[in-house]
């Protein structure tokens, strides 16, 4: 069974770097003075449309029954309405390697979520690849050694809620997702959900814009972050109802790899070796929790 899902490998890799550039993208959205609620709206909307229009055509547009219509709504709240804007709103605090970073907690997260609701079963490998991933993290939290500047360590700490909203997105999918649904309907529905909620937020604080606003290079930013987002959605249900959801989140090193290669590319940000080293930790920690959830697969197929 793993080595049928070798195959897939490639695809993981695509995926983790695809979606480790919309950190990059977030950053200067920040930069360009976009308002971050409106920016995450319209990202959402367009994102909606670019899925929809294929999903019409192929005719799996998103159902309207109460079950689909619940999976939207949690999904698009935990997994774009909350986290999204947070990121933007910190990107232009703290280094994009070092947000990036902290998305490698989503699966282990998961998996405690996922065992506190007894989706999952005890295993030893998850408490310590826990504990890998946690450590890793306190390496960039301890003032005056992973990261720049002092003043970060507030906004990183809030930036934690992001990789929390998706552990519980990932936990919740198990639970809300329709069997027969194509991740087209659902990446649709999610998207326009998550539309819903932000539209009233985005007129209440004040964040509003109307696209394409006032210069090309906004526009573009929002469409960066549309495209991005709209097929990272679509493969993350595609590909987690093929490997499933342990397998898909060895997808989170390519992450991670990707977001420090864009921080120094784009932004010439240069990770400390405290950093570094807190990236082999979490690496170290989802490696361990990878091989136990799998092990532990085979034993009871």
């Amino acid at each position: 069974m793993f080595s049928a899902k070798l195959i897939y490998i490639p695809a993981l890799v695509a995926v983790g770097f695809l979606y480790s550039g919309v950190f990059p993208v977030n950053k200067m959205s920040a930069d360009a003075g976009l308002p971050y609620v409106g920016y995450v709206f319209w990202l959402s909307l367009i994102g909606f449309a670019a899925t929809g229009i294929p999903a019409a055509i192929r005719r799996e547009l998103p159902k309207l029954s109460w079950p689909s219509l619940r999976a939207y709504l949690v999904l698009g709240a935990l997994g774009v309405a909350i986290p999204a804007p947070l990121l933007v709103y910190v990107a232009a605090k703290v280094p994009v390697g070092i947000v990036t970073l902290l998305m490698i907690l989503v699966p282990l997260l998961t998996y405690a979520l996922s065992y506190a609701v007894k989706i999952e079963k005890f295993r030893v490998s998850g408490l310590i690849g826990l504990c890998f991933g946690l450590a890793g993290m306190l390496l960039v939290l301890v003032p005056d050694m992973g990261l720049p500047s002092r003043d970060m360590l507030g906004w990183v700490l809030l930036a934690l809620v992001a990789p929390l909203c998706f552990a519980a997105t990932n936990t919740m999918a198990a639970y809300l997702r329709p069997p027969a649904a194509p991740s087209l309907a659902m990446a649709t529905g999610m998207q326009g959900a998550a539309s819903v909620f932000l539209l009233p937020i985005m007129f209440a604080t004040g964040e509003d814009f109307i696209f394409p606003g006032p210069n090309l290079d906004g526009a573009l930013i929002v469409l960066y972050a549309a495209g991005i987002t709209a097929a990272t959605m679509v493969s993350w249900f595609a590909l987690v109802r093929v490997v499933g959801p342990v397998y898909f989140s060895q997808f989170s090193y390519f992450v991670v790899l990707g977001g420090f290669i864009w921080g120094i590319l784009f932004f010439d940000e240069r990770p400390t070796i405290y950093v570094w080293g807190a990236a082999a930790l979490a690496c170290l920690g989802l490696a361990i929790f990878s091989l136990g959830a799998r092990i532990a697969n085979m034993s009871s197929s």
